[in-house]
């Protein structure tokens, strides 16, 4: 049984990696502090505090590799200071602007949470001119837990005297996901490119790419409870010629008990434990065989990944970028019907077909033929 919609009232904004690239700037601080004092610490090391405040962050590289000299507090303050220094240069990430703009329009009142130090976000809002759009902004600073523990989201939806549930929470890790949702929050995922598979942030409700693709039909799905396919772990597709449709029915219906979706004459969608697989009826049993697909000539063995439309527009560029010949062109299959998506065909270089599809809300992967968008 699907949640019913929430009655939004915020939308509260992480700050480092989300609002500006600042991520380069902790590494580059980090880095000169762990030279100094001559810590054997790694990339791995500094990508799995991404998120966490820097105090603590400074007490677990203490608690791992004691060293003589300033305190972890100390270390820590000079590298927020060595930040406050490298955002001067700083502008907006993409779509930033637009999407605070776009949850203004909708009657949203914005707020910051931040696990960064006071002073660094007043420098952060100054430099990037955000200070008129956030009505609070709030640091974990002086939070007794910081995230992933939920404490500065919830401190933050009381200095705005709303309930958690109320609010749209927008991060970019892992350690920020958990905790707004942890608070009970509404997640907004918008991870770094290398980032975006890890498996921490099937926790979000929706995982955008970036910013610039968050648009005012993405917002009112998500204020209104549609589920989005998750981006950290896309459903494969997967599609196969057979010989005989009631014998895969039987098969995959009656043997595994994967639940049957749309289908016609000539091929069948089923569940396959949330993956999308569909057998299309091939005579020849190799290909180039084909079958009509809502007035497209499908290639029956076919591959792929069903995507967010925002996810899909991306792909789609790519491939125009690249002069890439479609086998059947962007377009949108079943509109007004159950399963309406967006989709496009593609040859490989070794001649094998992949289609990229996209659907809106999640629920129509499976819908009927009988079923409205």
């Amino acid at each position: 049984m699907q949640p019913g919609p929430r009655s939004f009232e915020a939308a509260i904004f992480d700050m480092d990696g989300l609002l500006l690239e600042s991520e380069s700037l902790w590494r580059k601080a980090e880095s000169e502090a762990v030279a100094r004092l001559g810590l054997p610490l790694t990339e791995a090391d500094f990508v799995e505090h991404t998120g966490v405040r820097m105090r603590d962050v400074a007490r677990i590289w203490f608690d791992r590799h004691p060293w003589e000299g300033p305190s972890p507090d100390e270390v820590a303050d000079q590298v927020i200071d060595r930040v406050v220094e490298l955002v001067a240069e700083s502008e907006p990430l993409a779509g930033v602007i637009e999407t605070l703009e776009l949850c203004v329009a909708r009657g949203l009142r914005l707020a910051l949470c931040s696990s960064s130090d006071r002073r660094l976000i007043d420098a952060v809002l100054t430099t990037l001119d955000l200070e008129p759009y956030f009505e609070v902004s709030h640091s974990a600073e002086h939070d007794e837990f910081g995230k992933p523990h939920p404490q500065p989201y919830i401190s933050t939806a009381a200095k705005l005297g709303i309930t958690p549930r109320r609010c749209l929470a927008f991060e970019d890790s892992v350690t920020g996901c958990l905790a707004a949702k942890s608070a009970g929050m509404t997640v907004i995922a918008v991870p770094e490119p290398d980032a975006r598979g890890l498996p921490g942030f099937g926790v979000a409700d929706l995982v955008m790419s970036s910013l610039s693709r968050f648009d005012g039909e993405t917002l009112d799905h998500v204020m209104s409870g549609v589920p989005a396919p998750n981006m950290a772990r896309p459903r494969f597709h997967l599609a196969f010629p057979v010989d005989d449709l009631a014998a895969a029915r039987r098969f995959y219906t009656g043997v595994l008990g994967c639940r049957e979706g749309r289908s016609a004459d000539t091929w069948v969608d089923f569940d396959l434990w949330g993956h999308q697989v569909v057998a299309h009826l091939s005579n020849e049993m190799r290909r180039p065989s084909t079958n009509a697909v809502d007035g497209h000539d499908v290639p029956a063995d076919h591959f792929g990944v069903l995507l967010h439309r925002a996810e899909w527009i991306d792909v789609v560029e790519r491939l125009q970028r690249a002069d890439t010949r479609f086998l059947i062109e962007p377009t949108v299959r079943f509109a007004g019907l159950g399963g309406e998506q967006h989709t496009c065909f593609v040859l490989d270089p070794a001649g094998n077909a992949l289609e990229f599809k996209a659907f809106r809300d999640d629920r129509q992967v499976f819908a009927s033929n009988g079923d409205h968008a």
